[in-house]
Formats: C-alpha cells, sequence, structure tokens
C-alpha cells in the first residue's frame, strides 16, 4: 500500500467497539473480513479495538459486533478464519499487482515508449513535431498556418472582446464552408520551442499510459473530444489564434490523475508532485506573467478530461445506490 493510499484508508477508518480478548478480537476481524468488511483490530489501553474501514459498512458491522459479543463461539464466527485467510492472499496479490503496475508519468521519453508501442500516441508526436516545423512555428508567411488554424484571420481576434462589436464575417466561417478539419488541427500547431518541446513530453508519457491501459481507440476518443471542446472554447474566449497541444494534455492528465485517485485498479495514476506541478503552471499561466498563453483550452481540457477519467466511477456509484 502506497502512503498516500495508507494515509486516505486511515482517515476513512472508524472504530466501533472494543473486545476484552484478543482470540476473540482476532476471530470477529476475521468474521468481518469474510464479510467483505474491510477491518483492523489494534490492542488499545482497555482491550483489543475494532476499526472498520469503510463507512458504508459501519452501521453493519455495529451489528455484527453486538451479535458476536452475544455469543462469540458460535460456529459462524470459528468457521470464518480460513475463508478470511484466502481474502487477505488474494488482496495481498492484488496489491502486488497494483504496485507492479502503478506509473507515475515523471518518466523518460524512452520510458514512455517501453514494451508495446503506443502507435497512436507515437503517431500524435510525430504529427505535431512535422506540421510545427512545416508551418515553421506559425509563422504567418507560410500557406500552411492559415490551413490550421480553427478560422482564418479576423479584423477583430476575441468573440469575448469585442462581445459588443459587430464583426464583419460569420464565427467559423471556414468550418461553414467544409473545412472542418480546423476544428481539431490547432492542436498540431505550435509557437515556439518550449511549447512544442513541453507539450510532447507530456503527451509522449500521458499518451501512452492511457493507449496502454484503455487501447487506441479510447485515447483517440479522449484526444478527439477533448481537443474539439478546449478548441472550441479557446476560439469562444480569445479568438482563431489558438495553438498547441496543451488542452489535450491537460485532458489526458486529468483523465489519469481521476483514474488512479478512484480507480487505481486500472493501473493508471500521477504522483502528488506531478499534480502539484500541473495545477501550479496553470495558474502561473493564467497571471499573464508568460505572455498569451490559451488558459481556456488548458481549463477546458483539464475539466473533460477529469470528467471523463471520473464518468466510470460515478456510474458505478449511482447503480450502487439504485440497488439500496
Amino acid at each position: 500500500m502506497s502512503g498516500s493510499i495508507a494515509c486516505e484508508t486511515l482517515a476513512r477508518m472508524r472504530h466501533i467497539g472494543s473486545i476484552q480478548d484478543g482470540a476473540l478480537a482476532a476471530r470477529f476481524g476475521d468474521y468481518l473480513t469474510a464479510l467483505g468488511v474491510g477491518n483492523d483490530v489494534e490492542q488499545g489501553a482497555s482491550g483489543f479495538n475494532v476499526w472498520v474501514h469503510d463507512d458504508d459498512h459501519l452501521d453493519r458491522a455495529k451489528i455484527e459486533l453486538n451479535a458476536f459479543q452475544t455469543d462469540p463461539t458460535a460456529d459462524r464466527y470459528q468457521q470464518a478464519s480460513k475463508a478470511a485467510d484466502r481474502i487477505r492472499a488474494d488482496d495481498e496479490k492484488r496489491q502486488r499487482s497494483l504496485r507492479r503496475n502503478y506509473v507515475d508519468v515523471r518518466t523518460t521519453w524512452s520510458g514512455a515508449f517501453a514494451g508495446r508501442p503506443p502507435v497512436l500516441t507515437m503517431l500524435l508526436v510525430i504529427a505535431s513535431c512535422s506540421i510545427t516545423l512545416m508551418a515553421n512555428f506559425a509563422d504567418r508567411r507560410k500557406p500552411l498556418t492559415d490551413y490550421l488554424w480553427i478560422d482564418a484571420p479576423s479584423p477583430h481576434e476575441s468573440l469575448m472582446r469585442d462581445i459588443f462589436r459587430k464583426w464583419d464575417r460569420r464565427p467559423l466561417q471556414d468550418v461553414r464552408r467544409g473545412q472542418v478539419w480546423r476544428l481539431i488541427s490547432p492542436i498540431f500547431l505550435h509557437l515556439d520551442w518550449p511549447h512544442l518541446i513541453f507539450n510532447m513530453l507530456w503527451l509522449a508519457d500521458l499518451g501512452a499510459i492511457i493507449e496502454r491501459r484503455k487501447g487506441t481507440a479510447w485515447l483517440a476518443l479522449v484526444v478527439l473530444s477533448t481537443a474539439l471542446a478546449s478548441n472550441l472554447v479557446q476560439y469562444w474566449w480569445d479568438g482563431p489564434h489558438g495553438a498547441g497541444m496543451s488542452g489535450v494534455v491537460y485532458a489526458l492528465f486529468g483523465y489519469v490523475w481521476m483514474k488512479g485517485k478512484f480507480q487505481p485498479q486500472e493501473g493508471m495514476a500521477v504522483g502528488q508532485q506531478t499534480v502539484l506541478i500541473m495545477i501550479a503552471w496553470l495558474f502561473v499561466c493564467m497571471t499573464g506573467l508568460l505572455g498569451p498563453i490559451g488558459n481556456a483550452a488548458h481549463v477546458v481540457g483539464l475539466l473533460g478530461g477529469m470528467a471523463l477519467g471520473h464518468a466510470q466511477y460515478s456510474w458505478k456509484r449511482v447503480k450502487e445506490m439504485m440497488k439500496r
């Protein structure tokens, strides 16, 4: 069990009572384990304290404790130890598997591509580098550049800034003409070397994690949906010159972050230091000290990725509540 997981477990534990005899306390702990109620039995000043891990099991555990104290020699309690031993063995095996599968994105570039090649991730990196270099970092003298923005340049570059002024052209006019690739293509265009390198390193790590665990089709869905959302919101907020993979990178980060927090059994996670770095960078960008940055794309990407990463867990919890 990692330190963060252990701390979260300790914070959730609830004391339900004490048993004077150590052997009987261990027997009751085995019985709870056999019922699927996570627990710990610890010696205290006035006996052996019984702690339950999950609030959802609190009421049941208290009822079972009262019943046990009435007749601790009942057959069901004496037969629970073998079942508890099997459950603990299976849990230990699962924990070992999680530790093997735990991935922190603070890895090297080569580590991101170890094992089975994450094909889509590599293609996205290659496409971003190639297109950015062919456009010479969004050089407007290059014809390719104008075909990559979500909309060709307009006299009024910010929909929010000029919301009370009339445009001389309809929003997304080029998309309306059939150039639908513009809804996605800005993610491949980067404005300078740091912009490109930073995004590609994160894309290589995070994309590879998701592609290996969830498959190429799922990574494609996450990238396309969050690219579309972040590009559109950035366009609405600050005009047609939003560029870069940052919105998608924040979406991938948000997705892996939520999976590691709520479904660690899927083998995806980011370390606490990585979370702090990414969130801190998000707010530093918002200060304006680093120049014009697609903050709207960052925020929408992060929220979209978090929503996708949390969706399966949320739906599972809803179904469990509906069954009660």
